[in-house]
């Protein structure tokens, strides 16, 4: 049967073939039909190829106009909510002790680093004339007294007027008064501590000339010192006066305090309130002016741990960061709880929520993206 066929295409070939065929010898004839299937085989894969290329093209053109954005689930748990401050130890108690009269310095009662106690002389100012005006004060008062005495029995007899009898007492007076000024002024030759504490700077040497307000030394008080810092207009609400807090000094030392101070009025440049931590310093190790880091613990919140890199600003300024849900990209604002050296606990976000951890940059809110897992700069 297959040989029968194979002689009915011979005899057809035969019949159907062009005359310039016929007259060619066999094998160009079969060169020319290898070349015509060649081409037409060439010819068939150009028309595929390019449809393909096209579809494909079109293909890539709608996957390019997605962005395509890494995530991160992130659960909340519950947290302590602990306010961080940077700030430094102050002394509640540091006085510069100054002069109220002027004169040479005599004598000094003091070396920078001594203990001193309340009343203790620090500066002695010469005396001059200072205790002879006393002196004559107190003369001009057991004269105007005695002057005063007389002019009361002469008014019993008649013989001085109620208002001669009134001078004589003003002028009396007026003679105390100036004998207690002239105490006074003596008294303060002798420049006294106000409190119990330590001398941290002297000011003057013996021979120096003190004005009025000149200052002699400064004078520490060592119990109670103080840890102050500023927190935002976000955070001040949730601090109180008593509530506990530690400070952490730069050499590694906690101490434990309490807040006894914060401020209700923001300061106008930099629009943050001061804070104030009491701490006990019954040892006198604090010191005036370390860097401390305050902490403050407020309230329990669930809160994500995150990575300080994913968050972002809005057009307002509001610190946030950028969440997918349903394909779509949403700015969602974060209060920051505490930080630390493993990542940054942030509250505000919902229980569960998907966070865009890289190319939060480059996309914007309510534009789709394409999510894809991973657990780069977020912690779940």
């Amino acid at each position: 049967m297959f040989r029968n066929l194979i002689d009915t295409l011979l005899r057809w070939y035969d019949r159907n073939q062009p005359e310039f065929w016929r007259r060619m010898k066999p094998r160009y004839q079969w060169a020319s039909a290898i070349a015509i299937l060649a081409t037409l085989w060439i010819g068939s894969g150009f028309i595929t190829g390019t449809t393909h290329s096209v579809t494909d093209a079109g293909t890539d053109v709608k996957t390019d106009t997605t962005p395509r954005v890494q995530v991160a689930l992130l659960n909340a748990t519950e947290r302590n909510a602990t306010i961080s401050v940077r700030g430094r130890t102050q002394s509640l108690h540091a006085v510069d002790v100054k002069s109220e009269v002027e004169g040479v310095v005599q004598a000094l009662h003091f070396e920078k680093g001594d203990s001193v106690k309340k009343g203790d002389v620090l500066c002695e100012i010469k005396l001059n004339d200072r205790l002879a005006k006393l002196d004559q004060a107190r003369a001009l008062v057991a004269q105007t007294a005695k002057q005063h005495e007389v002019d009361v029995k002469l008014a019993e007899d008649g013989f001085r007027s109620k208002t001669q009898v009134a001078q004589s007492a003003a002028a009396l007076e007026a003679a105390r008064a100036s004998m207690r000024t002239m105490s006074i002024n003596l008294e303060n030759t002798k420049v006294r501590a106000p409190f119990d504490g330590f001398v941290d700077d002297r000011y003057v040497d013996v021979g120096d000339y003190m004005r009025v307000g000149d200052k002699c030394a400064l004078i520490i008080a060592p119990e109670p010192f103080l840890a102050v810092g500023t927190v935002t207009e976000q955070e001040v609400g949730e601090i109180h006066v008593g509530d506990p807090a530690t400070a952490t000094l730069v050499t590694g030392e906690v101490v434990a305090g309490k807040v006894r101070f914060v401020a209700n009025k923001a300061d106008d440049i930099t629009r943050a309130f001061r804070v104030e931590v009491e701490l006990p310093n019954a040892d006198n190790k604090l010191r005036d002016g370390v860097s401390a880091d305050i902490r403050i613990p407020v309230r329990e919140l669930k809160a994500q741990m995150i990575s300080p890199g994913i968050l972002v600003l809005d057009d307002n300024g509001t610190v946030g960061v950028r969440t997918v849900e349903k394909g779509i990209v949403h700015f969602v604002p974060v209060h920051i709880v505490s930080d630390g050296p493993d990542g940054m606990w942030v509250s505000g976000l919902p229980t569960r929520v998907t966070v865009i951890t890289v190319g939060q940059e480059f996309v914007n809110d309510g534009e789709r993206v394409e999510a894809v897992s991973g657990k780069s700069g977020a912690q779940s």
